[in-house]
C-alpha cells in the first residue's frame, strides 16, 4: 500500500492550520523535513502530518511554548529514536491527533502553566506503544 503524500495546502487543511504555520514550524522543529519537488514545492508524508499533529497538540491544547514543545519532542526522540513511529499511524494515534477518541484523555488535561516533561514523555510513550501494538 502506497503512503499518502500531501501538498502543503492539503496538510494545512487536514490540521486546520494555515500553510504559513507549517512553513514556520519547519524552522522551529528540526524533525519536520518535508519532501521537496524539483520545483521546490513542499510535500508532507503521513509521518510529517503525524508530527505536525503532535506539535499542534502540544502548542494549542497543552499550552506549551515552542521551546517547551521542542524540548518534549527532543527528549522523546532521545529516548526512542523516533517521534512518529512506524510508517503508517494506527487508529489510536489518529483518534488522539484528531481529538475524537478516548486517547485524547492522555494529553487532554488543562495546561497549568507548569510543564511536567516526564509526564508528557510518559504519555507520548503510551501513545507510541499503542501505535506499535496496533501494527502487529
Amino acid at each position: 500500500m502506497k503512503a499518502k503524500i500531501y501538498r502543503i495546502g492539503e496538510a494545512a487543511t487536514l490540521l486546520n492550520l494555515k500553510p504559513y504555520v507549517l512553513r514556520f514550524w519547519e524552522t522551529e522543529f528540526k524533525q519536520l523535513i518535508p519532501i521537496r519537488t524539483q520545483k521546490g514545492q513542499r510535500m508532507y508524508s503521513e509521518q510529517n502530518v503525524l508530527l505536525l499533529r503532535a506539535v499542534r497538540h502540544l502548542l494549542y491544547e497543552r499550552g506549551l511554548t515552542i521551546e517547551g514543545a521542542r524540548k518534549v519532542l527532543g527528549q522523546y526522540e532521545e529516548m526512542y529514536g523516533s517521534i512518529t513511529g512506524p510508517e503508517q499511524p494506527g487508529p489510536e494515534i489518529e483518534a488522539f491527533c484528531t481529538g475524537s477518541g478516548t486517547e485524547t484523555l492522555l494529553l487532554g488535561q488543562e495546561a497549568t502553566g507548569a510543564v511536567d516533561v516526564e509526564e508528557i514523555i510518559t504519555e507520548l510513550t503510551s501513545l507510541r506503544d499503542m501505535l506499535l501494538t496496533g501494527r502487529r
